[in-house]
């Protein structure tokens, strides 16, 4: 089935504006290519994130002293912010592989 046949499908079958996860999976070409897609977007909306966090956290690091980082909240925050998107972009990762193999 193309494209256009896939879409004539899903405008026939709604009466108002088509849902917008069914429509994304009827432009991409199915269920399977619309989630590779998602995947492939989120894993580098998290490695830009963690990219940007590690980078502030190491130009914030630059301007305190030792003793200041131990209290300072906002490289906490920094800190929590890159681990929280290392961990969900190497999740993405490993799925990835485990699908590959």
């Amino acid at each position: 089935m193309d494209r256009a046949t896939r879409l004539d499908s899903l405008h026939r079958t709604h009466d108002g504006p088509t849902p917008k996860p069914e429509l994304r999976t009827a432009l991409l070409g199915g269920a399977a290519r619309a989630n590779a897609v998602k995947r492939a977007a989120t894993l580098r909306l998290h490695s830009a994130l963690a990219a940007e966090a590690r980078l502030a956290a190491a130009r914030r690091r630059g301007t305190l002293t030792a003793t200041a980082c131990r209290t300072d909240a906002w490289l906490v925050r920094l800190t929590a912010t890159l681990a929280h998107h290392r961990r969900a972009a190497v999740a993405l990762l490993d799925q990835r592989n485990a699908y590959s193999q």
